[in-house]
Order: C-alpha cells, then structure tokens, then sequence
C-alpha cells in the first residue's frame, strides 16, 4: 500500500490490516525494508494489526531528492498514522527507524504513540568526551567523511532464508543507492537525542544486538543511568538487524515489556 505525503512523496507500507487490533509500526533502518521484518509479523499477528513503513528512498517507497533529514521522516510517520487514523500505537524502530521515533517525540511528543522500542540504536552516534558509545569509530575528527564507508554487514546471526532471498529481490526491483541517502545519514550521525530518553513521557524499550557490529552494547547501561524507567535488554547471539536475526527473542522481550507495561 502506498500514501502521498505533504511533500508529494509516494510511501510504501505493508499492513495486516487487523483494525480491531492495537497497532504495531515498524521502522527499519537506513537501506532497509518491510521484508526483513516478515517473521516478528507472524509472530505478533495474533495479538497485533503490524504495519511497517519502508521510509523514503527506501524499499518500495519512492526515490525523491526531497527531505533527507530525520525531522522529515519523524512527518512521514505522524502522517501515515493521521491519514491511518491510528492512535496509541507501538513504535519499534530498528537502527535510524528508532532515530526517526525520538525525533517524532521531540517535535509531537508521546502524539499518537503508546510506547516506544529501539532496535539496537545508540541516542547518539558521535563518541567524544560526553558519550563513549557511538557508532564503530565514528568521532568529530572523522566526521562526515568516515560515514562514506563500507561498514560490512550488518547482521551477525543467519537471518531466514526465504526472507533473505524476499529481501534481495525487492532490492533488484527498486535498488537502494546510499548516494542518495548520504544527507540523511549526516543528519542521523550528528543528532543526540539524550535529551529526548531523559525526558521521556512513555513507556520506552531499548534491545540491543550483543554481537552488533555497529555499536557496543554497553550503551544500554549508559541509558539506564539517563533514565532508570527506561527499559533494556541485551540479545545474544545477535548483531544489529534483531528484527530479522533474533525475531523470537525480540517478540519475548516485547511482550514482557508490554504485559510490565500493562500495554497488552
């Protein structure tokens, strides 16, 4: 399915389209899609109508030189969720997917969400003095061009592979350039979004990958003493993509954060 946004913009989602259900949104990351999200869906469709958004220049949504920053992807959610008519919904963000939630909660606040869970994302991904965990070697003294390069993959456990192979095949069908994503992932790298975890008015829920290649995962430790109410957990034998690697661990996670919560 597909929504125009304010900016003339065609996004793709998928949805189960489930309407007497609460809602689940799912956000890959920067270069990601729906597809790798298709095992944690089967696993929450019982009990959850799932919805995931392939942001801009991304999966099938389309290729725009427009909005290439993180504000303009938090629109793109409140705007898929106004024209759904959706409310008190389950943000879970994988990577810049969860950037793209803080951002949404920075400028609406709570708005139309119920909570909020990251996939294995730092609050900032510049390390300096102030924090130690940011992304791989990312510092002010490499910054921009140290995002130009190739990072490998991203994932460390064997990831499904009918879903893999689904992944693959929407690539050839509509290619992911990162030329033309660079813009956003400067704007991601540079925000910090510490303020945003302190102050935080929802239930909130960060997993992170143990074995990510991306980013240590001792920042959970790190966002506990921001915000103590803030919940986390650490997946093993799991690198970034928790959402295709580790989906029943993460729907466990989820689950118990959801019943403590008393979002179920």
């Amino acid at each position: 399915m597909d929504f125009k946004t304010s900016d003339k913009v065609n996004l793709h989602y998928s949805d189960t389209g489930d309407i007497d259900k609460p809602t689940m949104l799912g956000i890959p990351g920067i270069g990601g899609s729906s597809q790798m999200w298709t095992k944690v869906i089967e696993l929450f469709k019982d009990k959850f109508r799932f919805i995931v958004l392939d942001p801009r220049n991304q999966g099938s949504s389309e290729r725009t030189y427009k909005g290439h920053r993180i504000s303009r992807h938090a629109a793109d959610v409140e705007e898929l969720l106004v024209n759904l008519n959706l409310t008190n919904v389950i943000g879970i963000g994988n990577s810049m997917g969860a950037s793209n939630l803080w951002s949404y909660l920075s400028i609406y606040g709570p708005g139309r969400f119920s909570a909020i869970i990251d996939l294995d994302q730092s609050p900032k991904m510049i390390a300096d003095k102030s924090w130690q965990y940011g992304f791989k070697d990312l510092t002010w003294d490499n910054y921009p061009d140290y995002l130009k390069l190739d990072f490998g993959k991203a994932f460390y456990n064997h990831i499904d592979d009918s879903m893999f192979n689904k992944a693959k095949q929407e690539n050839a069908k509509h290619p992911y350039n990162p030329d033309d994503n660079y813009k956003c992932l400067i704007n991601h790298a540079e925000e910090d979004w510490r303020d945003v975890l302190i102050d935080a008015q929802l239930p909130m829920l960060v997993l992170a990958g143990k074995n990510s290649p991306f980013f240590d995962y001792h920042f959970t430790e790190a966002i506990k003493i921001l915000n103590e109410k803030i919940g986390t957990e650490v997946i093993s034998n799991c690198g970034h993509l928790i959402q295709a690697e580790q989906p029943v661990k993460m729907h466990d996670a989820i689950m118990k954060f959801l019943n403590k919560n008393n979002l179920l």
